[in-house]
């Protein structure tokens, strides 16, 4: 009888958490509908420049923007990111031959571009502009032995402070982190890595892609292990560039973006590109979204409630249907008398379970 008991209570208590689970969960069926379209397309001609591959979009949804492998001269445009027009752009001086291969923003209006020289040998550079403009403030370059280039950039602040990210590819394999709280003045983070670099080799990274930096400074940034051609896995670090704290699977992982509580991946795949959507808590797979008239993505943003992606055959972007993501909860105010919610109802009556389940355990152990 006693032991019936236990069954049942056990039974009970695992329902229980598993009703608290189900309802502080996740949003995943915000993605069951999403659909992809074009957006704008640059065909040759229409710009001086093809091949795009760098891309962001900035956090107040106004611009986005594309840096172009085969421009003549290194350049980022500006476009309107409600038309699509161009409004303006931005030619790095210091090097006419250099490729703008990556791209960040941040929510104070500045845009940050990584770049790699003409002979992808020997340094890199970033520079940092005014959204407004694109009035240059600052170009910094760093001396690296080798061949070596430039993939991800990614701007954000954290602890009031904000931190430029950027990752660096072919014989070098690192993570720069530099604060740009002063954008006439960028150093490297000391508190990152060893004085604001991390060697990626050391995770069993062969080439890192781009990368998204949470709130509380997590890092996800595509990878290739030497599964794929591009990439194979996402990569989950800690803010000090120290411990992987997770990976996901996901073929030719190259371009990324949080949206919500989760990440949306895009794939270098040729036509086969998709859009793919991960947990940020363990990057587990969530859903993935395909688009009939890809060529290549590249890149990925989210913004005014949508996916802007980077398609680098035709030149063009995609964007997504509306993206909703609920407002968070607001927590009960202190001394509040009402109801309890529905979690700490059930969390009183898991412990109250538990208490009987212990009573019966020890009234049985009693009687032995």
């Amino acid at each position: 009888m006693k032991k019936s008991a236990l069954i049942i209570i056990t039974a009970v208590v695992t329902a229980l958490l598993l009703s608290v689970s189900a309802f502080a969960g996740s949003y995943d069926d915000i993605f069951d509908n999403v659909k992809i379209s074009e957006f704008a397309s640059y065909p040759q001609g229409t710009l001086d420049a093809v091949q795009l591959r760098a891309f962001a979009v900035d956090p107040n949804g106004k611009y986005y923007y594309c840096g172009f492998l085969n421009s003549g001269t290194p350049t980022v445009y500006q476009f309107d990111a409600s038309t699509g027009k161009e409004v303006t752009k931005y030619t790095f001086k210091e090097d006419n031959g250099a490729y703008i291969k990556a791209i960040g923003t941040d929510d104070r209006g500045y845009v940050y571009m990584g770049i790699a020289n003409a002979a992808n040998n020997g340094a890199v550079y970033f520079s940092i502009c005014t959204e407004k403009g694109l009035a240059e403030q600052k170009w910094v370059k760093i001396d690296i032995d080798g061949k070596i280039g430039v993939n991800g950039a990614y701007a954000r602040q954290i602890d009031g402070k904000y931190y430029l990210y950027f990752i660096t590819n072919y014989d070098t394999d690192r993570m720069y982190c530099y604060d740009v709280t002063d954008v006439k003045n960028p150093v490297p983070n000391a508190a990152f890595g060893n004085n604001g670099m991390i060697e990626l080799g050391g995770f069993g990274i062969t080439d890192a892609n781009n990368l998204t930096v949470d709130a509380a400074g997590n890092i996800y940034v595509c990878c290739n292990t030497g599964a794929g051609s591009k990439g194979d896995t996402v990569f989950k670090l800690d803010a000090k560039g120290s411990n992987v704290l997770a990976k996901g699977a996901v073929e030719e992982c190259f371009g990324i973006c949080q949206v919500g509580e989760y990440l949306a991946v895009c794939t270098m795949n040729k036509e086969s590109s998709v859009v793919v959507i991960l947990n940020q808590s363990d990057l587990t797979a969530v859903k993935t979204i395909n688009y009939d008239s890809v060529t290549k993505f590249s890149q990925i943003g989210f913004a005014n409630d949508k996916l802007y992606i980077a398609d680098e055959g035709p030149d063009a972007v995609a964007v997504s249907t509306t993206i909703t993501i609920p407002a968070p909860a607001e927590p009960a105010a202190s001394g509040d008398s009402g109801s309890p919610s529905t979690a700490d109802s059930l969390s009183v009556a898991v412990m109250a379970v538990m208490a009987s389940a212990a009573v019966l355990f020890i009234s049985k152990k009693s009687r032995h």
